[in-house]
């Protein structure tokens, strides 16, 4: 059973991991684009668009773990060659990503300003994020749907065509970013209100191409096809493997939006020098997103095909490549920390704080590659249990609560909690190495379904 990395596997890895990098970095390319072009209308812009984007946030990362968690049937009934299954489960999770994106949407038809102060009451930055809201929620229904139909084509390996719907997607909101927000070609210059018409647009466009895609006779993703639905007991078996990813996703993207709180009490004037770290760093998960894609599809179908020797060599070949990404970007971002705040039109302090928090965080990195990538390899075996402790549960006990006390009781000031909140992430290795060695993500679950 060798693990070490050959020409043969990397350049398979590639192949799978590229369409969804290139598909991911366009969507970070459009956060970036947005926050460059929001950030010719100040810093107070900035604020607002990233407060009001922190609902969407958590909105993203339920979605994310709801559509991932079914796709680890969708994973292990495609390496099972069993196409009726597979659609059968794609279908199912269509529908629940899109009654959450309903359910989403209504919330905050009902209580927009809920979501806005509580990080914070400054009325001209509450007043620009509601005007983002009241537009951008009625594109939450159309990304849960996307983000369903991407997992189901990128597992079938055909991760171009997520790849060209992000492309269509980015150039769309581009173009009406330009034309909206600052008023071309004829429009009134719409400032923040703009930006969020443009991404709702965008999303909707996405999706009539997806489903425009999915209405071929010749797809193999049935959508307008008849097929055998899942049995209640099926579906049962599904949400069961599924709700800890989702509370897991939850747990973390809500343990974030806190600890964010938390910087915006200690330092509210920052959070335009937060916001040019969270795009920057993005872009290095960017590139790992692919490397968590094929980690997914190879270790789901080794294990789907009951090749568990295969999957433990594997698991440690795509450690090693998660591992090597993330210490490359941080050396990129290290090396660009000086000029890259020059490109958001930030003031001299926020300049010079998202320098320092950009060191910091490349420093820290490294973390990533080896903690995410032991989660996808927990996941593609369904082992939830020990994806909600090392992720949703660390970071409530780890981050949070040291965002917490650092903030609310030690008074420490922004760079200090900073390193403190990103420092303890190296305790996570410890603990995805602990639920990686104890190998109850090595099981086929279609076995049990057949």
């Amino acid at each position: 059973m060798k693990s070490k990395l050959d020409k043969k596997f990397v350049k398979y890895v590639l192949l799978l991991a590229l369409p969804v990098i290139i598909q991911q970095l366009l969507v970070n390319l459009l956060s970036i684009a947005d926050t460059i072009m929001i950030g010719g209308l100040g810093e107070d812009a900035i604020s607002s668009v990233t407060v009001a984007n922190k609902f969407f946030f958590v909105f993203n990362l339920a979605i994310f773990g709801l559509a991932n968690g079914i796709g680890i049937y969708i994973f292990q009934y495609y390496g099972a060659n069993n196409k009726q299954s597979y659609n059968a489960v794609f279908r199912f999770g269509l529908w629940c990503c899109a009654l959450v994106g309903v359910v989403a949407t209504v919330y905050l038809l009902l209580f927009p300003k809920s979501v806005i102060t509580i990080f914070l009451e400054t009325p001209n930055i509450v007043e620009g994020a509601l005007d983002y809201l009241y537009v951008v929620r009625y594109s939450y229904l159309p990304f849960a749907c996307v983000m369903m139909i991407a997992v189901a084509y990128r597992i079938k390996g055909e991760p171009k065509i997520p790849m060209v719907s992000g492309f269509i997607a980015f150039v769309v909101n581009v173009i009406l970013n330009y034309i909206l927000i600052f008023g071309h070609f004829g429009f009134d210059a719409m400032g923040i209100k703009g930006a969020a018409i443009a991404t709702a647009i965008s999303r909707y466009v996405e999706l009539f191409f997806l489903f425009y895609l999915l209405s071929n006779k010749k797809s193999d993703l049935y959508l307008f096809v008849k097929i055998k639905k899942l049995h209640i007991k099926e579906k049962l078996a599904v949400i069961k493997q599924t709700v800890p990813l989702v509370c897991n996703e939850i747990l973390w993207s809500v343990g974030l939006s806190v600890i964010f709180m938390n910087y915006c009490y200690v330092g509210e004037s920052y959070i335009p020098a937060l916001t040019v770290v969270d795009n920057i760093s993005s872009l290095v998960h960017v590139a790992f997103a692919g490397c968590a894609t094929a980690t997914g599809i190879i270790i789901g179908k080794d294990l789907g095909a009951n090749h568990l020797n295969e999957a433990r060599s594997d698991s440690k070949k795509m450690i090693k490549i998660g591992l090597i990404i993330y210490i490359l970007g941080s050396i990129v971002i290290m090396v660009g920390s000086p000029f890259i705040p020059l490109l958001f039109s930030l003031q001299e302090t926020n300049a010079h704080m998202a320098m320092i928090l950009l060191i910091v965080k490349a420093a820290i990195m490294w973390t990533q590659g080896y903690a995410e990538t032991a989660y996808y390899i927990l996941r593609a075996g369904g082992d939830t249990t020990s994806v909600l402790a090392i992720d949703g549960l660390f970071i409530v006990f780890g981050p949070l609560l040291l965002s917490i006390l650092a903030s609310r009781i030690w008074n420490l000031d922004l760079l200090m909690m900073f390193i403190l909140v990103e420092g303890v992430n190296i305790v996570k290795v410890f603990l995805s190495t602990y639920f990686y060695k104890k190998e109850h993500w090595i099981k086929n679950l279609t076995l049990a379904k057949e």
